[in-house]
This record gives structure tokens, C-alpha cells and sequence, in this order.
């Protein structure tokens, strides 16, 4: 709630003798010390300031009136029940808050069968309570090294009896202290001492407990070396790496975040990659628990894709070339076309299983899977782009192509995955940009019209932007057979500041392919440039301006008679309007400048001009690259200094006039 608002609005009342006695009215506002204060309506002056503290006996009615003491009794009369629940919803939580920073609240009951139920209560509210309060449980633990020993031997104990019920409880409760680890406790919870207990608790865990499922004490036993053989350093990975590895796994529905422990495990981290890289069955285990709709295993392979970034030197290729062999790119697109139906499937199949998975589980799913897949994309693309244009593919005529095309644009993470397939960044040939210019390019482009939405025309207009910056044949022909450029023209005729920016970057890169075929096209959008041109008011009101004459700049540079005739002729066609003489005189200066240099320099290939024109986003940027234009050309000797600063003098007399 904003401050001032009317729903915060309040009478503040004292209790006398025999009745509420008026005070004053203002809004209520709680600052960073905790303190609720009343601002008086009109002048904003402090009427009152009260910690909120439970000695101050905090109450609310449940309807419009919060009470208090305060040396003496007060009531807050709000002219809303939304303001009055909005301000008493803080002050519990704070009061929330203060209670669990009391120390003495922080101590747990002793370990004893008796008291797991109570032992785990307290951890759940603490958890509940927010950040502070993990904190705070966190550091109990870290202190009461003890606490860890009693619970192992509580445990062994419960294990001996068969106890099931209470092993669940221990279970719960181990989940809850690796909720909170962080750092120091982390490393505790991992050590000789305790790894085994912390595993062992969570093969109590009915969600791990699940058909072919390995407990994880068995699987540690076989896959991590004990002790002495890891003082020998003679094993490509320690057993914080299986540790780690099955805790992900395990427990990713209390996800341990990467960046807390990244310090104290970076190195667990590589030798973590590097036991995946080298075991043949673990990743083989996650694909068949994906295929078979688990969300953990979901969530593991988002955590390890997304973590490659941080290192840079492992061998990422290894680890992607086996998820597409273990056919992770047909179950994205299980996933995608399951999710665009609701996930009907699935949720009829554990239905009849009965078993139950919240909504909020489908809700995430999508875009996980998404966001999955641009990770893929982002480090290795090679894979995916083969599989989106495979043989089975093609005979059902690009099914998945047609999706995420189809979606690109009521989808922004769809659009992301469009982007980096049709990538033209690289030199390397990419067919997958092949077969989207020639299937799915023309679609596209034929639906730009002045009814188009102008969300769909941004997207197009980046896609476009992305392609046409490195114009190769198939690009070249892609943009003039769908007469591009034209579209792009009616585009900028629509005033609209952020689609102008896309397509004048779109129109220099064009410009500057220094083609004759594509001059072509650029002629038929000269009338909208001399148009739009002609009707601006002034050059410094708008720095898109700016990019405007550096696409004219570019035109007199490319030494093309037909194209230079074409923009000179449609300027004379429109010399009757006011603005006419001026931007002649400016076209003249620009021309005149051009000539000098082109005498006076070198003779450039077009790719060495090209190099000298920044596509920028920012219109400071597009300002300074007009400006400084001129300065990028190499001159080998200049005639005549003096003339062209007569040129810029009179350009900027110009200028300040208009």
C-alpha cells in the first residue's frame, strides 16, 4: 500500500474515564525500525510513534479498529476493513518476526521419541516464519554440534524397533535442517559423521519410495569411496560429489540454492560434473525418471544445465551429446505438446494411480521445460537443432517447429527457443535458419499489416533484425522475395518511437550489404524515408532523427547512381513543402562530405564500411554514432581543412536556427 493512501486513512482515539475520546486523524505508516506512526491528514506532522512490541498489547477487532498501549489505551478507527487488515497483517508478521529473534524461543526440546513430534512442530514454525527465523535455527545447529549425535543415536535406535511412524517424523525433520543449511551447517550435515544419518532419514521419504528406487545408503555404499581410499586421491571424484549429486536429486523440491554453498563447494561442484560425465547409469536414471513424469527429475536437470555457466572448463559437450542420446529432446517435446493440452494425459494416468500432484506442480512444468531448453540451446545447440529437423521430422512435416513457431508469439520463452534455432550469428551454416526462411519466414511476413498487433510487429521486426545481420545468400533472397524492406517502410510510417528504432537498424544493416538486387528494394522504401523526413520539426527534439540522415549518409557513401537518383528525385517531387529547403541543404552538406572523403581516402570493401556502423538500441548512442561518423573514415590527406569546417559551422548554424 502506497503512503497517503486513503485505505491507510484513520481517526486515533484515547481512552478516557467513561468513553474514546477523539485525537486526531491521519495515515498510518510503519518504517524500517518497526515503528507504526500516524501522520497527521494534513500537515503530515507525527501524531504518535509506537514501537510495535508485544508489551504494547497490539489487538485487532476483526473489523475496522486496531488497539494498543502506550502509556496509555489508543485505538486506530480506519475508514476501510482493507486498511485496517492490510496494517494489522504487518504488525503480526513483525510480531512473528520478534518472537523468533527471542533466543530463549529459539532452544529445542531434547531429543527423545517422546518429543520428535514437538522437535519437528518447532522447526516447521521457525521455517514458516521467514528468513530471519532459518537463520536463527541454523545457527542453534551449528552451535549444539551435540544435537546431531543424539538424533543419530535416536534414530539407530528407531531403525532397531521398526518404528515407522516416528521414522517419518525423523525424516520430515531432517528435510527441514537441510532447508536451512547454509554454508557452515552445510558442511556439517556432509561430514564422515553424519552423511549416512542424513541419507538414511530420507529413505523415509514416501515420495522417494517409489518402484526401483535405490536408497541412497546402498547407492552411496557402491558409488562413493570411503575414507581412506579418498586420502589417496587416486578417484576422479570425492564423496561430496555423490553426496551432492543424490541430495539434488532427492531433495530438489527443497532446492539447495547454488550460490549459498558455491564457495565452500566449488570444487565439489566439478568433481559433481565430472561423476555424471563419467557414470554410465546416472544420467540414464534421470531421463527414465523425467519420461516418467517425475517433477524432481525436472528440476535436477534445470539446476545442472544452469550451473554450466559457472564453469566455463568443463566439458559441456560430453554431457549434452548423452542427454540427446538418451532421447531428452523427444520427451521436451512429449512435455510441450502435453502442456499445451493441459497435461489431460497425465493427470487422467495418476488419477487412476491415485496419486495426488498439486496444480501448482502443471502451472510450473511449461516453462520449466522451456527454460530448460533454452539452457540446452545457450551451451550446446547443435543437438536440438538436428533433432527439430531430423528425418522423422520432416516426414510428419516439422510437427515441433510448427509449435514453437506458432507460439513465438504469445510465448516469450518460446520466442527465446525461436531465437537461438534460427541463430545467424556464426559463420558455420545453420539449416535449421534454412528451413525457417523458407517455410516459416513468408507466413510471417505476410501477416504484417496495419491491423497486425504491435507486439507481433516488434517480434517480427527482431527476427528480421536478427537475420539481416549477416546477410548471406539465403538471407538475401528471404528478404527480397517477402519484400522485407517494404514492410519494414510502412512499419516506420506508424510514428511509433521503439518499433522506428528496430526498423531503422534493420534498414542501415540492408543499406550497408552494398547490393544491387537489395538497392532495389531499398528504392521502393525511399518515398517513406523522404516522407518521414520531410515532416519531422527539428533535429535535436528526437536523436532518431539522427539515424535517419546516417541512412542517407550511407546512401551517398555506397557510390550507387541508381540509388543517389532515386532519393534526389523523390526530395525534388516534394519541393513545394515548407520543410523542403531545409532538409535539401542538409542532404547537400551530407553529399558534399561524402565526395570529399571518397576522393581524399582509400578505397574501402564494403565490409571494412560496414564495421564502421553500430546497430544500437539506445538513442543517445544512435545520436553519437551520427555525429561521429565522419571521424571513422581513414583519411589519407586532407586538401582543404578549413573548407569542411566551414561545412560543420554552417551545418550547425542550421541547426540552431531550426
Amino acid at each position: 500500500m502506497k503512503p497517503n493512501s486513503e485505505i491507510l486513512l484513520c481517526q486515533m482515539y484515547q481512552l478516557g474515564p467513561d468513553k474514546w475520546n477523539y485525537v486526531d486523524i491521519g495515515y498510518t505508516h510503519i518504517n524500517s525500525k518497526n515503528e507504526l506512526i500516524l501522520l497527521q491528514k494534513d500537515t503530515s506532522q507525527e501524531v504518535i510513534v509506537v514501537p510495535i512490541k508485544h508489551e504494547n498489547k497490539f489487538c485487532f477487532d476483526e473489523e475496522e479498529a486496531i488497539q494498543f498501549s502506550f502509556n496509555e489505551e489508543y485505538a486506530l478507527s480506519f475508514q476501510s476493513r482493507e486498511g485496517a487488515i492490510g496494517v494489522w497483517t504487518r504488525i503480526q508478521n513483525i510480531l512473528v518476526e520478534n518472537e523468533a529473534e527471542d533466543q530463549d524461543s529459539i532452544a529445542l526440546t531434547p531429543v527423545s521419541e517422546a518429543n520428535l513430534e514437538s522437535i519437528l512442530e518447532t522447526m516447521n514454525t521457525m521455517i514458516a516464519y521467514g528468513s530471519q527465523s532459518k537463520q536463527m535455527l541454523s545457527n542453534y545447529l551449528i552451535n549444539k554440534k551435540d544435537y546431531f549425535e543424539k538424533l543419530i543415536k535416536l534414530f539407530q535406535q528407531l531403525e532397531k524397533d521398526n518404528n515407522g511412524k516416528l521414522l517419518l517424523k525423523m525424516c520430515q525433520i531432517v528435510k527441514n535442517i537441510v532447508t536451512v543449511a547454509e554454508h557452515e551447517l552445510f558442511q556439517i550435515i556432509l561430514n564422515d559423521q553424519n552423511y549416512l544419518f542424513i541419507f538414511g532419514a530420507l529413505e523415509y521419504d514416501t515420495e522417494m519410495n517409489k518402484k526401483n528406487f535405490v536408497p541412497h545408503r546402498q547407492y552411496l555404499e557402491k558409488h562413493a569411496p570411503n575414507q581412506e581410499q579418498r586420502a589417496t586421491q587416486n578417484h576422479s571424484f570425492h564423496i561430496s560429489a555423490a553426496v551432492l549429486a543424490r541430495l539434488w536429486f532427492g531433495l530438489l523440491h527443497r532446492r539447495v540454492p547454488v550460490d549459498v554453498h558455491k564457495d565452500s563447494f566449488n570444487s565439489c561442484y566439478v568433481d559433481l560434473f565430472k561423476y555424471i560425465e563419467n557414470s554410465k547409469d546416472f544420467l540414464i536414471e534421470v531421463i527414465d525418471q523425467l519420461r516418467n513424469f517425475n517433477f524432481l527429475a525436472l528440476r535436477f536437470l534445470s539446476e545442472i544445465c544452469s550451473v554450466f555457466k559457472e564453469f566455463p572448463d568443463l566439458n559441456k559437450v560430453v554431457i549434452y551429446q548423452k542427454l540427446s542420446e538418451y532421447g531428452l529432446y523427444e520427451i521436451i517435446e512429449d512435455y510441450i505438446y502435453d502442456s499445451l493440452k493441459g497435461f489431460e494425459k497425465y493427470k487422467a494416468k495418476l488419477k487412476k494411480l491415485k496419486f495426488k500432484i498439486s496444480e501448482d506442480v502443471f502451472t510450473k512444468i511449461p516453462n520449466m521445460i522451456l527454460e530448460l531448453l533454452i539452457v540446452c540451446l545457450q551451451h550446446c545447440p547443435t543437438n536440438f537443432r538436428q533433432y527439430v529437423i531430423s528425418e522423422h521430422q520432416q516426414v510428419l512435416k516439422y510437427p515441433l517447429f510448427n509449435i514453437i513457431v506458432d507460439n513465438a508469439f504469445q510465448n516469450e520463452l518460446y520466442m527465446e527457443v525461436l531465437k537461438l534455432l534460427i541463430d545467424n550469428n556464426s559463420e558455420e551454416q545453420n539449416e535449421t535458419m534454412d528451413l525457417f526462411l523458407l517455410q516459416f519466414y513468408p507466413k510471417i511476413t505476410s501477416q504484417i499489416s496495419q491491423k497486425s498487433t504491435r507486439e507481433f510487429k516488434y517480434q517480427f521486426l527482431e527476427i528480421t533484425l536478427g537475420l539481416v545481420r549477416a546477410m548471406k545468400p539465403q538471407v538475401k533472397e528471404a528478404v527480397m522475395q517477402n519484400l522485407v524492406t517494404l514492410k519494414v517502410g510502412s512499419i516506420i510510417e506508424e510514428n511509433q518511437k521503439l518499433l522506428q528504432t528496430k526498423c531503422l537498424q534493420i534498414l542501415k544493416l540492408v543499406c550497408l550489404s552494398r547490393d544491387e538486387d537489395i538497392n532495389n528494394d531499398i528504392i521502393m522504401t525511399i518515398p517513406t524515408l523522404i516522407h518521414v523526413i520531410l515532416s519531422y520539426n527539428g533535429l535535436r527534439e528526437n536523436l532518431i532523427f539522427s539515424q535517419y540522415l546516417e541512412i542517407i549518409k550511407i546512401i551517398y557513401e555506397g557510390i550507387s547512381q541508381k540509388l543517389i537518383s532515386s532519393l534526389e528525385d523523390e526530395l525534388k517531387k516534394r519541393e513545394k513543402e515548407k520543410n523542403y529547403h531545409r532538409i535539401h541543404d542538409i542532404f547537400k552538406n551530407i553529399k558534399n562530405n561524402c565526395m570529399k572523403q571518397q576522393f581524399s581516402s582509400q578505397t574501402q570493401s564494403s565490409s571494412q564500411m560496414q564495421s564502421r556502423y553500430n546497430v544500437v538500441d539506445d538513442e543517445m548512442d544512435l545520436f553519437k554514432s551520427v555525429q561521429g561518423h565522419s571521424s571513422t573514415h581513414l583519411v589519407k590527406q586532407q586538401k582543404k581543412p578549413a573548407d569542411q569546417e566551414d561545412d560543420v559551422e554552417l551545418i550547425t548554424k542550421k541547426i540552431k536556427k531550426d
